[in-house]
C-alpha cells in the first residue's frame, strides 16, 4: 500500500488550463491525497505517475509519498 499526499495536478493543455486550480480540482473531483493498494514502496516515479494519469485522466506535477 502506498499513501500519496500533496498531489499537484497539471492542467496544461487541457480545457481547465485557464481555470483557477482549486476550481478545476473540484470540478473534476481530483484528490489532494490518496491511499492505494495498487502501488507500494517498490513503485517508482514512472509507475506512480502512470497510475495517477490512467485513473484520473490528468498528469501530475508533484506529489509526496508518506513514510
Amino acid at each position: 500500500m502506498l499513501i500519496l499526499k500533496k498531489i499537484i495536478w497539471d492542467f496544461s493543455d487541457t480545457e481547465f488550463e485557464d481555470c483557477l486550480y482549486k476550481e478545476a480540482t473540484q470540478v473534476v473531483h481530483l484528490p489532494k491525497s490518496l491511499e492505494t493498494e495498487e502501488l507500494d514502496e517498490e513503485s517508482n516515479d514512472y509507475e506512480i505517475r502512470e497510475f495517477l494519469t490512467e485513473n484520473y485522466g490528468f498528469e501530475v506535477k508533484t506529489y509526496e509519498i508518506e513514510d
